[in-house]
This record gives C-alpha cells, structure tokens and sequence, in this order.
C-alpha cells in the first residue's frame, strides 16, 4: 500500500516517467513528506478522516439511542472516596495543557481521593498549587509506599511526558489518554537517547512495512508530519494499563476497537471558569486588552501549529473582509516565525487586522475569550486530542467554528458551526465566518447553545466524581 501511495503521487517531485519502477530513495521520500505534506493530506488524509468521521457519528447515534440518551446528556455517579493515589502528570508552570487540567481538577479531586502528584525529576517547582507534590526520583526511594499506592498516569504527544511513559510501560496504572497519536512521543523520546533499535522494533511491531519506512527516516532526521498521525504507536503505551479514561467518543471507541479486554471510561474535559465574568464595561476591557472596542473580534487559541490551520483563517478573512463589518483578528498565544504567518498576513492585506499577544497567563487567556466574538478551533491532522481551549470557548458562550470531525462529532450540532475540512480551499471557512460575521442572532444562539451544553456536560465536579468511581472500581477488581 506505501508503494502504490508513492507510485500516485510520484509527479509531485517530478519523477522520470521511463522509470516508473525504479526505487524511491529516502531522500526523495523525505522531499515527499516535507515539500508535499498539504498533497498529501489532501490526496489520502482528508477522505480517511471523513470516512472516520461518518463511521464515528454513526456509532455514537447507536450507542446513545440504544442507551435512551443523547451525548449531550451528563452522567450520573454517585460520591465516593477513591482511596490514595500517586498521579503522574504535569503540572503549571510547566507549559502545557496537560498541566493546565491536572491542576484545574486537582481541587475537586481533593475530596473524593488522596493523591500525591508525581512531576518530573528537572520540572519546574509547582507555583500556587497547594497540594502535595514529590519529584519522580523522591516517591520511587519509598518503595513500599510506591507498591502499596495505585498509580494514574496523564499521558499526552509531547516529551515532557518521557518520565509519565516510561513509568507507565513498566508498572500498571490508570493511564489518562489524553492523545490518541503517541508517535511524537516515541520517535523524540527513544531517539533522543539514541535508542534507534528500541523505536524501530515498536514501529515495526505495531505498524508494519509502513511502520519500519518511517523508522528509517526518522532514525536519519528525514521524517515529516505527513505519516506521523496515521501511525499512532498507542497499544505500546497501553500494554500494562488496567484502564484507561479518556476525554472523546472517538478515543473511546479506538482504545475499545485496539484493546477490548482493557475497561475505558470516557469522561469529558471538565470545564471551570479561571476567572469571574465581572461586570465591566465591555469597551475598557477590550481596550485594556488591546482590542477595538467596535469591532468584530476573531480569536485563535493557543500556540499557532500547522494543524491549527491558521493560514486558511488568514486567508479566509482576506477572502472576505470587504463584505463583513471592521474586524480583528487576534491570535492569543505564541506565534512560530517558522509557519510565516505574519508574511502571509501582510500579503493578503490583513496587516493591520492581524494581531498576536504571545503567550499569556490564564486571566488574560479568559478575558479574550469573554471579549471576543467568534473563536475558531480548527485541527487537522489531529492527534485524537480533545481541545480545552474550544471547552472554555463553548462555556463562555462564544461561537465556535471547527472541522466537522475527531473529538468536534461529541457536541450537539447547534452547539458548534462545523465545517468540512478543507487544505487548499477555505472556501466553507470563508462562508462560515462571513454568516457569523453578518448575523449578530446566529452567533447569539450558537454561543447560547454551547454555553448551555457545557454547564450540562463539563461541570468540574461531576467529572471528579466520575474520576472517583473509575479508580476506585479499578482498584477494587485488581484487589480481588
């Protein structure tokens, strides 16, 4: 199947045509991945993702009629105490949104269990937390406590969490699939430490011919984005795991479809305000933010990445901007000089639309939220993650505009605008911005919907309790 992929897609680096059987070298392999990634997408990815995201709907609208309830309907769990734990995670300040969460749960979790939270040998000293924390090196010298206390692992695709993995491919636990893709992870984690064979053998073991190409090029420093997400390397990261929990139906039904003797809970994304919503003045907030206290405000969220599809928005604005009212567009969050972003604002005549604030800290993360008027949430490809920044979106009441697939299918459909993906095009990004734009009610109503929603869905201590009862079930059947 990889050769027959590269054999279609050989005149995208202008292949001798009198040679059609000759072998592609890794370089030219590397040139595919780096030079054609949107192509590809395009060509493969996209029909996958939407064929994953018929099948996806389908299988929640069963689930949830057999059951007589909707996915919009929350839970129900009883309070009870969960005992001591040992939780792996990150935690602020450490930059992540992984850490983010723990620490935002940590509160409501503190009545239902008794964790010890586990971070890094080299992370930076926790800040405001209030709770107790030890180094990785300081639990393990305890090892009676350490055998005797139940662990939970947060896992997530970046390499903060190498220690959280190597822990919870050795010693069984509740492991928090925050990522679905865990292919980052490994690649940075084993070859960092020059441990090639060791990433080969998984590659190969998990994916195949396919699997043992991309070990090659990773190995020599030629492997792109294009591959990472389709091979998502999650079953090792899972082979000791008593459960797992995780935040979507579609991680749900991939952890039950690859492991189905493992029990998975799935538990939304708890949502909690970081700030009141004061009664202020609109206008002095959006200046003292920076914003225009009169115009349209568009808001991304979080650090700018490639699958955020920012260049659409750009482009989709400029697309646009003479049949909608003044606007703004604000990107709150880092921006990579890296993704040329700024360039391309400056060519599509958005220069002075377009503004970034860096990163910032949750206050002011919160009150551009509150100020804004549309939040566009767009991911592909996408690691299988839910997005906390869309959570805290919908449960501002902002209307938001995603790709209609992966963890977006959770949300009822007034909830959210959901486009199809797109990578050349925005032309339904454009569409979907200019109704929004123009027509104040919609975004009232979509913003009211998702509000409502999420007070339902995402309430902090109706997560916790769900948190409880699945770790204290865990405990007591490993006990038996």
């Amino acid at each position: 199947m990889f050769s027959k992929l590269f054999e279609k897609i050989g005149t995208l680096i202008g292949r001798d045509p009198n040679e059609p059987h000759r072998q592609f070298s890794l370089r030219e392999v590397q040139q595919i991945l780096h030079q054609h990634h949107d192509a590809l997408l395009e060509l493969y990815g996209v029909p996958i993702e939407e064929l994953r995201a018929r099948q996806l709907r389908q299988r929640i609208l069963e689930d949830t009629s057999s059951a007589g309830s909707s996915p919009s309907d929350p839970h129900t769990t009883e309070r009870v105490f969960a005992g001591d734990w040992a939780i792996f995670t990150p935690l602020p300040p450490t930059a992540s949104g992984i850490a983010d969460y723990a620490a935002e749960l940590a509160p409501s979790l503190a009545s239902r269990l008794n964790a010890t939270y586990i971070i890094a040998d080299d992370a930076p000293t926790p800040e405001n937390f209030g709770f107790p924390f030890e180094r990785l090196s300081e639990w393990k010298s305890n090892q009676e406590r350490d055998r005797a206390t139940p662990r939970l692992y947060h896992l997530g695709n970046s390499r903060i969490h190498e220690y959280i993995l190597q822990e919870a491919m050795q010693q069984p636990g509740v492991v928090v699939l925050h990522d679905w893709v865990l292919h980052h992870l490994f690649e940075q984690t084993m070859l960092r430490r020059s441990d090639s064979h060791a990433f080969r053998k998984l590659a190969v073991e998990h994916h195949g011919p396919l699997g043992e190409v991309i070990a090659d090029l990773a190995e020599r420093e030629l492997s792109g984005d294009a591959f990472r997400f389709g091979l998502p390397m999650t079953a090792p990261a899972l082979q000791n795991a008593k459960a797992v929990i995780v935040h979507s139906f579609e991680s749900m039904y991939r952890v039950r479809d690859l492991l189905p003797d493992i029990p998975v809970q799935r538990i939304p994304l708890q949502y909690s305000r970081s700030t009141d919503c004061e009664e202020t003045n609109a206008s002095d907030i959006r200046k003292q933010l920076g914003m225009h206290p009169d115009r349209l405000i568009f808001v991304a969220l979080g650090l700018a990445t490639v699958q955020k599809r920012l260049d659409s928005l750009i482009s989709a604005l400029a697309a646009i901007k003479e049949q909608i009212p003044p606007f703004e567009l604000w990107v709150v969050g880092e921006l990579p000089d890296s993704l040329g972003l700024r360039e391309l604002a400056i060519e599509s005549g958005l220069a002075n639309h377009m503004h970034v604030t860096g990163r910032v800290d949750m206050n002011t993360f919160q009150a551009f939220i509150d100020h804004s008027d549309v939040v566009v949430n767009l991911r592909f490809p996408s690691a299988g993650e839910s997005s906390a920044t869309l959570i805290r979106a919908m449960g501002a009441g902002k209307p938001c505009v995603v790709f209609d697939s992966g963890s977006a299918l959770d949300y009822p459909g007034d909830s959210l605008v959901r486009i199809p993906i797109e990578i050349s095009s925005h032309a339904g990004l454009a569409n979907a911005l200019r109704s929004l734009a123009c027509d104040e009610n919609a975004r009232q109503q979509t913003g009211s919907a998702a509000a409502d929603h999420i007070a339902k869905w995402h309430a902090v201590d109706q997560c916790a309790d769900a948190y409880a009862n699945f770790m204290l079930a865990t405990a007591s059947r490993h006990r038996q």
